[in-house]
C-alpha cells in the first residue's frame, strides 16, 4: 500500500514515514508542496494523510478521496470526524500507532469490498477515455497499438458492466479517478 504523506513540515513527515515504515505494511511518500504531490501522478496512491486546510484547499481532488485520506491536526483535543479519521500530531507515539492502525484496517476492508479490480493499465485508459481523448489520442499518448486500446476497452466494458463513454467517465469520477483538478 503506497500513502501519500501530504505536509510543510519535514520532521512530521520524517516521524510519520517511520511509524508507518517500521509498524505496519506500506510504502509512505513524503510531500512537502502539495501541487507537487498532484504533478507526480497523485492516482499512485492508495491513501493519504494531510493537513484539513490542505483537504480544502484541493477539494476537487480529496473530496472523492476522502474515504482513503486522514487529516491531521495540531489540537489535543478531538476534531470532530465527518470528513475523514483524524490524527492529533501531539498524542503519544502509541496514540498515533493505534490511529493509523484503524486507518489502515479501514482500507484493507475497502479494497477487499472493490467490485472491480482494475488493471493499472486499465485505469490509465479509464481516465483518457474519461476525459474525452479518442482511441488513437490514448494510443499515442500511452505509446500503445490502437488495438491494445480496444482490449483495454473492452476489457472495462466487461469488469464494470458499462458500455458508453459517458458511463465510463461518470463511473470515473464517482470512483476517484478523475476530478475536476484533473482537466485544469
Amino acid at each position: 500500500m503506497r500513502i501519500a504523506i501530504v505536509t510543510p513540515y519535514t520532521l512530521l513527515n520524517l516521524g510519520l514515514k517511520h511509524l508507518l515504515q517500521k509498524y505496519f505494511e506500506v510504502t509512505p511518500m513524503l510531500y512537502n508542496d502539495t501541487q507537487r504531490m498532484l504533478d507526480d501522478s497523485p492516482e499512485q496512491f492508495d491513501a493519504y494523510i494531510l493537513f484539513a486546510d490542505t483537504f480544502v484547499a484541493y477539494s476537487d481532488f480529496f473530496l472523492p478521496r476522502k474515504s482513503k485520506t486522514m487529516l491531521l491536526t495540531p489540537n489535543r483535543e478531538k476534531m470532530p470526524e465527518t470528513v475523514s479519521p483524524t490524527l492529533c500530531i501531539y498524542q503519544t507515539e502509541e496514540a498515533i500507532l493505534e490511529k493509523l492502525e484503524l486507518f489502515i484496517e479501514q482500507l484493507d476492508k475497502q479494497a477487499e469490498a472493490l467490485p472491480h479490480d482494475l488493471s493499472p493499465r486499465e485505469t490509465e485508459v479509464l481516465k483518457l477515455v474519461a476525459r474525452g481523448l479518442m482511441n488513437k489520442e490514448i494510443a499515442d499518448r500511452l505509446n500503445i497499438s490502437i488495438n491494445t486500446v480496444l482490449s483495454h476497452r473492452k476489457n472495462l466494458t466487461a469488469k464494470l458492466g458499462i458500455k458508453t463513454v459517458s458511463g465510463l467517465s461518470f463511473y470515473a469520477m464517482m470512483n476517484g479517478y478523475i476530478s475536476n483538478i484533473d482537466n485544469k
